[in-house]
């Protein structure tokens, strides 16, 4: 059966939608295309596609994936515009491409993720204190933090070799930081992990509000790399 993989974005009011939600509304614009759908087998059959790693409630998109298959090919140009003129506002396919029957599962290829986060600062810093900030993260060889892991279970884990870049600058009242993290089945560190370690442990005056995250990409593993988190 013909493989796609499909980039699409998740802004706007898109962004409130929960990861469930999004498979159901991708299988309904799936189904109002037209598409010849390869579904799968048992009582409850659904269409044969995943998506990558799931974004958070709220946390925007702009290079977000999933892998379709169908029962017969299509001019990809024509996927992407079926598609578009069935979802809602919000989310948008960007780009549609054939890749090999045999390609890994898209889960299995992912190892990283690159953020914008904006956090609004409680007093005044200068630039140089956001560097000394970052530079503590990123020069310290652990960061053991604990991450609620069910109702009433914790773990506790390093997210230091999960965070490959960290950079940021000053916005008026706002830092912006930009990340790449690890993701995928590999392991994954949360950009709000992030911010809280550095707000904890390194002097960064955060407010206590939801910093604004924007996932600006994911990017396939390298091989024999790894991190568990």
């Amino acid at each position: 059966m013909p493989r796609y993989r499909i980039e699409f974005s998740k802004e706007g009011p898109a962004r409130f939608i929960s990861h469930l939600d999004l498979v159901r509304t991708l299988e309904r614009a799936m189904r109002r295309a037209g598409l010849p759908l390869a579904f799968s087998q048992g009582f409850n059959p659904h269409p044969r596609f995943s998506l990558g790693a799931p974004l958070p409630v709220g946390v925007k998109g702009e290079k977000e994936y999933l892998d379709l298959e169908l029962v017969a090919a299509l001019p990809v140009d024509e996927m992407l515009k079926r598609l578009n003129d069935q979802l809602p506002r919000g989310l948008k396919v960007t780009r549609v491409w054939r890749i090999p029957d045999d390609a890994p599962a898209l889960m299995a290829t992912l190892e990283k993720a690159t953020y914008r986060v904006d956090v609004s600062l409680a007093r005044e810093i200068t630039q140089e204190d956001l560097q000394r900030s970052i530079n503590g993260l990123l020069e310290t060889p652990e960061v053991i933090i604990t991450r609620r892991a069910g109702e009433n279970k914790e773990k506790v884990l390093d997210i230091r070799p999960g965070i490959y870049a960290l950079s940021g600058r000053l916005e008026d009242d706002r830092a912006r930081l930009e990340m790449s993290l690890a993701v995928g089945n590999r392991g994954t560190v949360r950009p709000e992990e992030v911010v809280l370690v550095l707000a904890e442990r390194f002097g960064l005056p955060v407010k206590d509000e939801q910093p604004d995250v924007i996932r600006t990409g994911l990017y396939p593993a390298e091989p024999e790399k790894s991190y568990r988190g």
